[in-house]
């Protein structure tokens, strides 16, 4: 019976899917099964009934004591000696890596248990052992995985931090760190909704957890929720953030997969945004601000242009952006007991760009329109009008300006040239240019400068176009300007147009001149044909 029994267990451990020896008290193999005769590559006759540690020369190359002949030791002797080895009742259990067993190594795992008779004496011991290697491998690439994660996670500029899918933290980055105050040691491993704490003061859902709810519900309970695939994005202002009144973030969250593609948790990255917001609200206040002005500039502007007998008038600003410094004006004289049939012509440049330009602008144009209309010379008109204008320039600005009072019984123009382009004259009878040069300095620079009028007869034909220096400083791709021989080029070729086509063929010109290149400059164009 006994024999049956023997053979019975052999037969079993013979058959054990994991490699088993057997060993009795004296330390002799009693048991080789066949998966320890793959594993080791040493059959079953060549080792049974071999003591003196035989069983440990397939792994070590030599003769020593393995986990089996531990089950022999005193507890206290084994704690002593093996601290890797795990004991889980009279089970002795460890992980080994064995690296003279085959090229590259093997990872082991091995259990041992010791064998009793039917005394309870201990007659021997089975251990059994697996190869892990595949296993180890595995994990250690996922452990190189995630520590090569964690390092490019911990240098992306943006605060980052994932959690599992218990909502517990796995990564929490240098940028995290800085933002929130609390370093990774104290968060990592937290759950319960610890990350929200340094921003809401409070345990309760981020953005990260809501990646862990089915769509319906999140589409249900969080409609300010952007979702776009399977990420999520919102912006969030939170109050009471650090000592701050508050911040504003960006957010945006990811699931993480897992090897079955099944989600394993998620990832938040989180932008302060507060500057940006603060930023697009000066932006909406100065485009605000911008339309105010390029409302009020397009106030001062004629909205017709008032004709006189024996002149055809035309009249246009293309401004560079939303407002500028370049403005005309055509003033008609009759409402005061001047004479009749005369008109105040005035085309000026400001210095800069913007609203402070475009104010500067308006009180240019008020007080020379008032000057204008109280001196019939215009030289007076313009020292008066340099004299205010002087005084409130306080910050620096100054204007250059051409006025000119035409004149429909005598068909003259009496100009000023306070330091602005000089406007070309063409000639009908002969096709000859004239230039109208400064008779003064700009406006706006210095008190009590004197300003010196000129007249000048214009005839049947004759052209006068009074433009700024967006026209002639207009450049192209390779960087020229237009200039003013190009402008004096087409006057001469369009000088049988009405005013109004003329000015049309200049701008088309300046358009087509620049091509791509955008507009740095205003643009303003008045232009007088004697009829």
């Amino acid at each position: 019976m006994e024999s049956r029994n023997t053979l019975f267990h052999d037969a079993v451990i013979d058959f054990l899917p994991d490699a088993t020896l057997v060993i009795d008290r004296e330390g002799s193999v009693i048991a080789w099964n066949r998966a320890m005769e793959a594993l080791t590559g040493v059959p079953a006759e060549s080792m049974l009934g071999r003591g003196n540690y035989e069983y440990a020369l397939p792994f070590y190359k030599k003769r020593r004591p393995i986990l089996i002949d531990l089950v022999f030791m005193p507890e206290a002797e084994i704690e002593r000696l093996y601290d890797i080895v795990e004991r889980n009742g009279d089970t002795l259990v460890v992980d080994i890596f064995i690296p003279d067993f085959r090229p590259g190594g093997i990872y082991l795992w091995a259990k041992a248990s010791p064998l009793y008779d039917t005394n309870g004496t201990i007659i021997g011991a089975i251990e059994t052992v697996r190869d892990i290697t595949d296993r180890k491998r595995d994990e250690q690439e996922i452990l190189r995985s995630r520590r090569s994660l964690a390092d490019i996670i911990s240098f992306l500029p943006d605060a980052t931090f994932a959690i599992d899918q218990n909502g517990v933290v796995i990564t929490w980055n240098r940028e995290m760190e800085a933002l929130t105050g609390i370093p990774a040691k104290a968060m990592l491993g937290k759950g319960n909704y610890e990350y929200a704490l340094p921003f809401y003061r409070e345990r309760r859902p981020m953005l990260a957890d809501l990646i862990l709810l089915p769509a319906a519900d999140l589409e249900h309970l969080y409609t300010h929720v952007q979702r776009v695939g399977d990420t999520l994005f919102v912006d969030t202002f939170i109050s009471n953030l650090r000592g701050t009144s508050g911040r504003y973030f960006w957010a945006k969250a990811s699931p993480l997969y897992d090897a079955e593609g099944t989600i394993s948790g998620a990832i938040e990255t989180i932008r302060d945004i507060t500057e940006r917001r603060e930023m697009e609200a000066r932006l909406a206040r100065s485009d605000a601000e911008l339309q105010i002005a390029a409302e009020l500039q397009k106030s001062f502007m004629p909205e017709t242009i008032p004709q006189i007998t024996g002149f055809d008038i035309a009249a246009r600003t293309v401004m560079a952006k939303e407002v500028g410094g370049d403005f005309f004006d055509v003033i008609p004289f009759e409402i005061i007991t001047l004479e009749r049939g005369t008109l105040g012509l005035l085309i000026a440049d400001v210095s800069g760009k913007g609203v402070p330009a475009a104010l500067f602008m308006a009180l240019c144009r008020i007080v020379v329109r008032v000057n204008a209309l109280w001196h019939r010379d215009p030289a007076k008109a313009i020292y008066d009008s340099n004299n205010i204008i002087t005084e409130d320039a306080k910050s620096g600005m100054f204007v250059t300006l051409f006025f000119g009072a035409l004149s429909e019984n005598d068909r003259t123009l009496s100009y000023v040239n306070a330091g602005h382009n000089p406007p070309v004259v063409f000639r009908s009878g002969d096709e000859t240019l004239e230039e109208l040069l400064p008779t003064g300095i700009v406006l706006g620079a210095m008190q009590n400068r004197e300003y010196s009028s000129r007249t000048l007869s214009i005839g049947s034909g004759d052209v006068i176009v009074m433009y700024t220096d967006g026209v002639t400083e207009a450049i192209n791709a390779k960087e020229e300007l237009f200039g003013e021989d190009r402008l004096n080029t087409i006057l001469k070729e369009n000088a049988r147009l009405s005013a109004e086509e003329i000015l049309d063929r200049i701008l088309v010109a300046v358009e087509e001149f620049s091509g791509d290149m955008p507009q740095f400059d205003d643009i303003t164009l008045l232009v007088v044909k004697g009829i």
